[in-house]
């Protein structure tokens, strides 16, 4: 049984996503909370293994309320709800930690979907998502590491796994895809991260967003 935790202002809007989670029995929505200082507090007693924020209706974007959590909890997986307006802070949703991003326009399959491959211990982020983030960081005039000197490092097959966990893939259905075993897509994964010095699949991916490899 997976236990979720909801950081929630509108009891409305909540209404919807309770619902939708409790009808699956792999589900347990905890608690509800509507300001951060109850959520902390619940969170501390309760440990959940989820945690979905709504960020519509929080200050400087939900920036300060995902700091506070992430300073009281480094393994919950974190899903954010937002609006397609957020894409301008996703870079930096991902540099804190969230796990996950949906719209709050996303139907209930996906909001399931995602709970789901955060309680795998994955990451969760559409390709519209990266479409966003994408179409950000081409604003911004950053250099994580040259183009060039990237793609001499990273060899062919790396840079096919690495184009499969952009568009959202699992180990999986990369293996599937590339012929190979999880346990190997696995494996490229630690390699690529090793060599352009990342720590997740966010980073890794928002990594080839900014360099072009995609």
């Amino acid at each position: 049984m997976c236990k979720i935790l909801i950081l929630e202002n509108y009891s409305l809007f909540c209404s919807g996503i309770k619902p939708v989670l409790e009808k699956s029995k792999e589900f347990q929505v905890m608690a509800v909370a509507k300001e951060i200082r109850e959520f902390i507090s619940i969170m501390r007693k309760a440990k959940p293994d989820v945690i979905i924020v709504d960020l519509l209706h929080c200050e400087d974007d939900g920036i300060s309320v995902i700091k506070r959590i992430r300073a009281k909890t480094s393994k919950a997986p974190i899903l954010l709800i937002v609006s397609k307006d957020y894409a301008d802070r996703f870079e930096s949703y991902i540099a804190l930690g969230v796990n996950g991003i949906i719209f709050n326009s996303s139907d209930p399959e996906k909001l399931v979907k995602a709970v789901k491959r955060l309680m795998s211990g994955e990451d969760f982020f559409s390709s519209k998502i990266w479409i966003l983030l994408k179409e950000h960081l081409r604003t911004k005039r950053q250099d994580i590491m040259p183009v060039k000197e990237t793609k001499s490092i990273i060899t062919k097959r790396e840079l096919d796994v690495l184009k499969l966990f952009c568009k959202g893939y699992t180990y999986k259905e990369i293996g599937y895809k590339l012929d190979i075993s999880p346990r190997t897509v696995e494996t490229h994964k630690k390699n690529i991260a090793s060599k352009i010095n990342v720590r997740s699949t966010a980073e890794m991916v928002e990594f080839a967003v900014h360099n072009g490899l995609i």
